[in-house]
């Protein structure tokens, strides 16, 4: 989690990141040690972490959150969840 300090409309919100350390290094080092771009370790890795940012974004909006994915507010916080206790949004 990092908190987003700057000011504007989602002043005060989170970006949130799920990670799974074990998974990441297995598709790392089936990539450079393979030199193969396309391992199915790394498609299996960015996908777990595509759904569970999917998921992470369900959860947070049920709770009463406003939750986006993060690229919708800063476009460098790909992969991450914006979350902000403003009215929840439902794109």
């Amino acid at each position: 989690m990092e908190a987003d300090d700057s000011q504007g409309e989602h002043v005060g919100g989170l970006y949130v990141r799920w990670s799974a350390p074990g998974l990441a290094e297995a598709a790392v080092k089936a990539v450079t040690e393979r030199q193969d771009p396309a391992a199915p370790e790394w498609r299996h890795h960015a996908e777990v972490a595509l759904l569970m940012r999917t998921a992470l974004i369900g959860i947070l909006r049920l709770a009463g959150f406003s939750a986006v994915p993060a690229e919708e507010v800063d476009d460098i916080a790909e992969g991450d969840v914006y979350v902000h206790a403003g009215a929840p949004s439902r794109s």
